[in-house]
């Protein structure tokens, strides 16, 4: 909904999620995410998902997520969805209807409850670490260098060093 001169219009482009923040987990479009990636998964059409068949639901969600948003989200480990289903099994058979794999969903998402666990500050945190944190540290690093003396950091641009600064914290998480 935009308020354009004291109007409400809602404005709906096809394809395109509502406003992203802890209300997306609400929305039709979350919802028929949701119901497209459980039914592509159900191989079998039993109406359930056992822990392979959520596995690829959830890297299905996953794709789309991280084609959406600027920054990519760690897709769980195998281990970390077998966890997943053991939290979210309401009924202890070891399978995932369409309720509780939406609940999962949510869960993975985040909402207001539960947001320190939530994709959204994890993505908040990423966009910041990337847009502030690691050129800040790429400049303290080259100014450093600097101080010392050491004159190969010179004529280094600062976008070099926050690159390799970014790769090497890739590489230690």
């Amino acid at each position: 909904m935009v308020r354009i001169f004291g109007l409400e219009i809602n404005i709906r482009i096809p394809g395109i999620p509502p406003r992203l923040g802890y209300n997306i987990v609400e929305s039709k479009w979350f919802q028929n995410q949701c119901r497209q990636a459980f039914n592509e998964c159900d191989l079998d059409r039993s109406g359930s998902l056992d822990n392979k068949e959520v596995y690829i639901a959830l890297l299905k969600m996953y794709d789309l997520i991280n084609r959406k948003l600027p920054y990519h989200v760690r897709i769980p480990s195998f281990t970390e969805v077998n966890m997943l289903l053991e939290k979210y099994d309401k009924n202890d058979n070891r399978k995932m209807e369409f309720t509780e794999f939406l609940e999962c969903c949510k869960g993975l998402i985040g909402h207001r409850k539960d947001w320190k666990d939530s994709l959204v500050l994890k993505i908040g945190v990423a966009i910041l670490l990337k847009a502030l944190g690691y050129p800040y540290l790429a400049g303290v690093i080259k100014q450093g260098a600097n101080q010392l003396g050491i004159k190969a950091v010179q004529g280094v641009p600062v976008g070099a060093i926050t690159y390799v600064v970014e790769s090497a914290a890739q590489q230690l998480s």
